[in-house]
């Protein structure tokens, strides 16, 4: 069988930016806010690190801090994927709903 080499295609929209936040998220109005470290973000998304797995396509809230977004607010996203992280927990990555307008690193 022939050795296939597939290019490494970045299909990203907007440019990723790694640098650690923590940030709030929400998987529903009963469970409240719990606190989540972000690795790298962008206008459409993000990565965070947290202790419990998250469905693929579930809803959550997040709740975005003040100095990455210019004013704190939350927005919703769907989870992309989620795999156990090399440092404890799961590494999850999520798209939001609407992607943001700048961010402070653009």
């Amino acid at each position: 069988m022939p050795n296939i080499i597939r290019p490494n295609i970045n299909r990203r929209q907007w440019p990723r930016h790694e640098k650690k936040y923590l940030v709030q998220i929400a998987t529903s109005l009963q469970s409240g806010f719990s606190p989540a470290t972000v690795f790298n973000f962008s206008r459409g998304g993000l990565c965070f690190v947290h202790p419990e797995p998250l469905e693929k396509g579930g809803g959550i809230m997040v709740r975005l801090p003040q100095d990455l977004v210019g004013l704190a607010r939350d927005v919703k996203a769907r989870v992309k994927w989620c795999v156990p992280s090399s440092t404890g927990g799961y590494a999850i990555g999520i798209q939001y709903e609407e992607p943001l307008l700048w961010t402070r690193y653009e």
